[in-house]
Formats: C-alpha cells, structure tokens, sequence
C-alpha cells in the first residue's frame, strides 16, 4: 500500500516557501544546538532557583528528613511483607503499625521545619501520606 501526502511536505514551525526545502546537514547541526543552548539555559535558572531555596535549609535537616524518609519507606515496605505472610495473625502487624505512625509524626515535624515550596517538603509529605493511610486502614480493620 503506498501512502502519498495529500497536503505536501510540512514543516514545524515553517511557513516561508524558502523554507519549505529540506534543510542540510550543517543547517539542522546549526537549529539543534540553538535549541539545545535554549533548554540548557531554562534548566540553568531552574537549579539556581533550587540552589538559592535548598540554601536557606540547614544540611543536618535534609539528611535528617532524608534519613526518617528512608526509613519510614522501609517500615512500609516491611508493613506489606508481613501483610503477605498469611500465616502471621493480625496482631502481630501491631509493631509495624506503631512504627508507621510514630514516624509519621516524625516526618509532619521536619516539613514543618522546611518552606513550603521545597522540594523536600514534597517528598516528605508524598510518604507521610501513604505512611498514615497504611496505618489508619489498619486501626479501621482492613488488614484483618
């Protein structure tokens, strides 16, 4: 089956007739690094924004958030662990929930310590969220 273009050859962003030849080799080296160079320099102002906000915070708080983030991910994923081992009653998932929602409070308290717009203080609420849904399905009876 052979396929013909019915409206003839397009090109993005091209309307002049001049430019409705297909362009060489040196011509689209020469669009590909301008275009390069124009999100080179917008992630550029991106980062120095990041740069100047994570500044403002002190290096011992985001370890330590980064630190009780990690951990609370690993009691998550232990929480599902043991939710798979069918032989395990359902009390027994009583000291993963218990450590699921101590460091909940654990990680509310460092986001509150950071600005609002932080990247960090995303993460920190993203796993503090599924950190209390996995613990409050528990205390509701969904586990057992």
């Amino acid at each position: 089956m052979k396929i013909t273009n019915l409206q003839g050859p397009h090109h993005i962003g091209h309307t002049d007739q001049k430019n409705s030849q297909p362009i060489s080799g040196a011509e689209f080296k020469n669009l590909l690094e301008a275009q390069l160079q124009s999100v080179s320099s917008m992630s550029a102002a991106a980062a120095t924004s990041q740069a100047s906000s994570a500044s403002h915070v002190p290096a011992a708080l985001r370890i330590e958030s980064l630190s009780v983030a990690e951990t609370t991910m690993n009691s998550l994923e232990s929480f599902g662990s043991a939710l798979n081992d069918l032989r395990l009653p359902a009390e027994d998932l009583e000291p993963f929930v218990e450590a699921l929602e101590e460091e909940t409070g654990s990680i509310l308290e460092l986001k509150e310590k950071l600005p609002a717009g932080d990247p960090l203080a995303v993460l920190l609420d993203r796993v503090a969220t599924v950190s209390y849904v996995e613990a409050a399905k528990y205390r509701r009876g969904d586990y057992q």
